[in-house]
């Protein structure tokens, strides 16, 4: 896992072969990115390999500590105070299917896909953040029957052919980067929408942990 800044542009980069699963430590690290950024600058989240994330580390149980630290990790981003580009080149599972969904701007390579199994491992916690990339019978539909999401069916994303993937990312990075910051954030201030989304997921975890 790395970070580049070019100038106002950060580059956070996850990468935990093969799969990209995010344990607590990767957690904490994408809790610290975005404590770190500025209003005036943009995020691009992106992953190496042929998975963008196969989400929580199954060597982690999914509960307790360990998951409240990924919820920590994803509200994090919601409440990034940079924008953020979240670039899947790859399955997007779990987790990773979140981190897709939290981004301002979601850019996915046209041959991935998303999955939520979130209720075979006992977690009941995301929902609210997959609405936003998705609408919300078809999120409903992707945690009750964890069935895979093609690109072509996320509507809300930026979708594009593997081989343009960075480069459509970065652009659209680029493209937040030329309007004035002071008004790009009034407007995600404003809108309300990515606290909303925030304060549900930490319900969501609440509701989680007390159990059935």
């Amino acid at each position: 896992m790395h970070v580049r800044r070019e100038g106002a542009l950060v580059r956070a980069t996850l990468s935990r072969p093969p799969v990209n699963a995010l344990d607590s430590a990767a957690y904490r690290w994408l809790t610290g990115v975005c404590a770190s950024m500025r209003p005036d600058e943009c995020l691009l989240l992106d992953a190496t390999g042929r998975v963008f994330s196969a989400g929580h580390d199954r060597g982690e149980p999914a509960a307790g500590e360990a998951l409240a630290t990924g919820v920590a990790a994803l509200t994090a981003v919601l409440r990034c105070p940079a924008p953020v580009v979240v670039a899947a080149q790859g399955p997007a599972i779990g987790a990773g299917a979140l981190l897709l969904a939290a981004a301002d701007v979601p850019v996915i390579a046209s041959d991935a896909w998303l999955q939520l199994p979130e209720l075979d491992v006992g977690v009941t916690v995301g929902q609210a953040v997959l609405r936003r990339l998705l609408p919300p019978a078809m999120a409903s539909r992707a945690f009750l029957t964890s069935e895979k999401i093609p690109a072509a069916d996320i509507t809300t994303a930026v979708v594009r052919p593997p081989e343009d993937l960075a480069r459509a990312a970065t652009d659209a990075a680029q493209a937040i980067l030329r309007k004035s910051a002071a008004l790009v954030s009034a407007a995600r201030r404003g809108w309300g929408e990515r606290e909303q989304t925030a304060l549900a997921y930490e319900a969501e975890l609440r509701a989680c942990l007390a159990g059935p």
